[in-house]
């Protein structure tokens, strides 16, 4: 069952509002807005996260973070190649 959805009003530079209705596409202004939310409160409660873990566990050092990238860039690398290869079974060819 799909999330009701309401109706509200921002105030934001229209310089800013017109970029962004520019880039929605199809899906429109509503939708682009409402991912950029939602990105912006996945990363804030992320940060609060990590503060909360470190006040109880003490800094998170380089080399957590230095693996942590290479996961993630993993992850990106393999996601882009599925992409790649998505892309190549729909035009017929082999990837």
């Amino acid at each position: 069952m799909a999330e009701k959805m309401g109706k509200y009003s921002i105030t934001m530079p229209r310089s800013l509002a017109e970029a962004a209705r520019e880039v929605s596409g199809d899906a429109g202004l509503s939708a682009y807005i409402a991912g950029a939310v939602e990105a912006k409160v996945r990363h804030d409660r992320l940060g609060m996260f990590l503060a909360e873990y470190e006040d109880l566990h003490g800094p998170i050092s380089e080399e957590r973070i230095a693996a942590a990238e290479a996961v993630i860039r993993r992850a990106d690398a393999e996601q882009a190649e599925r992409a790649r290869t998505k892309a190549a079974r729909q035009q017929g060819g082999a990837a």
